[in-house]
């Protein structure tokens, strides 16, 4: 009973990551939500199923003739057919299109089925329940870590989804031990209850570790260049964001406080965004460094007149919350040809947002107050550039 239990709490944990998103938008109110399928575990059971009947032949009569090597060729085509839906099933929106890539990664999960089913083909395939149960376990372990993967943007956030794994790993891994069994059986002597425990905790392990390699990964890059670009963050569309679109997004200010306002996107580079922000305040005192933004011209986009800020600021990838539409064309040609658009003044200090301090929080989905004193100033304040559209 006590094993039944345990490789139910296992079945569950490697399940879990199957569906939904790993993690949730920084502002679920006004975000999509994260991308869900509940249906998963359901179809890779079924593909379970169908995966260990295609693989019981190859495995029983093997590649020993040319007439038996054709048909475990076949069979393992039609394997990669039944986990090519779960691979797509299983990835993100963006990824769902790329043919070649889920092709690929559906390969890959049945080359790592049947290097799990092999050594065991002696007790489990005689048993078709421990069959499904083994091919279960070792697809949603790959499947799983693929989506936290594709899912995972805060790096820290995905560490911490590891270290909980990893916890429960160690909990149920002295449980097995405690009433008798073994996490390394003998094939050749083992039960098939006992190989079963060891394959779902085995499982379990590869999961947590291929997510806390995932996380480590992004950490180091996140901390030395900032929020990455791709994969995107939580509960965003129209990714990345276009030159000449408009979207929300928190500017942090030189007083280390920030603040959801309208941006228009100028510029992608590969750790940040060059941005001009717009402010509901009125700003007729200041006629150069500020365009009138009229209602009229801006409805759709904007909810009242606004004052567009012709000093470029620089925001990071996780900062961006939603789109909300394109600047007009009249607008972008003055921007383009007419207005004093500028870098930041060497004399205001270095744009706020970017020391280390900000990018440890935000790879945990926060966001604070920065010391902008760490970081170095940018261009000369009176850079002009010509910004295009296309320019990315």
């Amino acid at each position: 009973m006590q094993a039944i239990l345990a490789g139910a709490v296992l079945l569950v944990c490697l399940s879990t990551p199957l569906m939904g998103g790993m993690q949730p938008p920084r502002l679920r109110s006004k975000r999509l939500t994260p991308e869900y399928s509940v249906g998963a575990p359901l179809a890779v059971g079924l593909g379970s199923w169908a995966m260990w009947v295609l693989m019981f032949p190859v495995l029983r009569v093997g590649f020993t003739g040319t007439r038996n090597t054709w048909i475990c060729v076949a069979l393992l085509v039609l394997c990669v057919l039944v986990a090519r839906p779960m691979v797509r099933m299983v990835a993100p929106a963006r990824l769902k299109g790329s043919r070649m890539l889920v092709a690929a990664r559906a390969v890959g999960l049945c080359c790592v089925v049947a290097g799990v089913m092999t050594p065991l083909d002696a007790e489990v395939d005689k048993q078709p329940t421990a069959g499904m149960t083994v091919i279960y376990a070792t697809t949603a372990a790959v499947l799983g870590l693929m989506r936290i993967v594709d899912h995972g943007y805060f790096p820290l956030v995905l560490l911490w989804t590891a270290l909980w794994k990893a916890l429960l790993a160690i909990v149920t891994g002295y449980w097995i031990h405690y009433t008798g069994g073994t996490l390394v059986p003998d094939p050749d002597d083992a039960t098939a209850g006992t190989l079963l425990l060891a394959v779902l905790w085995w499982s379990l392990v590869g999961l947590s570790a291929g997510c806390a390699v995932a996380a480590a990964v992004r950490l180091v890059r996140w901390l030395r260049t900032g929020p990455p670009a791709r994969p995107a963050p939580p509960g965003v569309t129209s990714w990345p964001p276009a030159v000449g679109s408009v979207w929300t997004a928190e500017l942090t200010h030189d007083d280390n406080t920030y603040k959801e306002r309208p941006v228009v996107v100028l510029e992608r580079t590969p750790g940040f965004v060059r941005v001009l922000g717009i402010t509901s305040v009125d700003k007729s005192d200041r006629p150069r460094g500020y365009l009138k933004l009229r209602l009229s011209e801006w409805e759709g986009v904007l909810k009242k007149d606004g004052w567009l800020n012709l000093e470029i600021a620089h925001v990071p990838y996780c900062d961006f919350l939603w789109r909300r539409g394109e600047c007009p064309d009249r607008m972008w040609d003055v921007l383009c040809t007419k207005a004093d658009v500028r870098e930041r003044s060497a004399k205001a200090g270095p744009a706020p947002g970017f020391t280390f301090r900000h990018r440890l929080r935000s790879a945990m989905n926060a966001h604070v107050g920065r010391d902008a004193r760490t970081v170095r100033a940018g261009a000369d304040s009176r850079v002009r550039w010509v910004w295009t559209r296309e320019k990315v």
